[in-house]
């Protein structure tokens, strides 16, 4: 990040025009402005503030994916996934890194909320640049035995394939690996965990799966019952 705007200056003035911007009518999807696409909640909208004033497009790109000048991958880093709430990125964004080949800046002015919001808004370009790219993986060849494995290790305390996914395979067909990365996209079959803890699991798995991973459960959940 490149400290060229002050986030405790200029963050009212940013949060009035996004509330004024979701109070109105809604940006189009597909209409960027400087700092990326506008958010869909006033919270993350208080978050994309937070990342455009502190100047993290500049060297992350405002879908995370710059890595400019040493910056770190945001979309595929390990220690993003780990974050719960900003308590990594939190302290990160805090500290500094100033060792980096174009240091980042310390912003140990910002509140908790401040952090908060900033974490949300970064896991949410995550979760949609993370579902664009498993999405275009067109390679469907997995290995069934690695995708039980990784069901069993993530997925069976909610899931039963022989219960609330019976039939998921014929069920979806070619959209079946859609519905896997993001199955809130989907009304939910009896017996599906649909509650806030289930939401949330899902949306880390969606951050932290790698392609091979994907390929894997895909091929388990086609793969005739035993």
């Amino acid at each position: 990040m490149s400290r060229l705007l002050s986030p405790r200056a200029f963050l009212a003035v940013v949060a009035l025009f996004a509330a004024v911007r979701l109070g109105s009518a809604q940006a189009p999807r597909g209409k960027a402005d400087a700092g990326g696409f506008p958010a869909p909640t006033p919270e993350l909208e208080r978050g994309r503030a937070v990342y455009v004033l502190s100047s993290c497009h500049f060297c992350h790109g405002v879908d995370l994916t710059g890595a400019q000048m040493g910056a770190t991958d945001l979309m595929h880093s390990p220690l993003i996934a780990a974050d719960q709430n900003g308590n990594v990125i939190g302290p990160v964004v805090r500290a500094g890194k100033p060792n980096l080949q174009t240091a980042m800046p310390s912003y140990p002015d910002l509140t908790p909320q401040e952090i908060a919001e900033l974490a949300a808004y970064v896991h949410y370009l995550r979760r949609q640049g993370r579902y664009r790219e498993l999405t275009m993986d067109a390679d469907e060849q997995g290995d069934a035995r690695a995708g039980e494995t990784y069901f069993n290790a993530n997925c069976a305390t909610c899931h039963s394939r022989s219960g609330d996914l019976a039939g998921v395979a014929s069920k979806y067909g070619a959209a079946l690996r859609p519905r896997v990365l993001r199955p809130s996209d989907d009304p939910a079959p009896t017996g599906t965990d649909r509650t806030a803890a289930g939401l949330i699991q899902h949306a880390k798995l969606l951050e932290r799966y790698t392609p091979a991973d994907v390929r894997n459960v895909i091929s388990f959940l086609r793969e005739p019952a035993r």
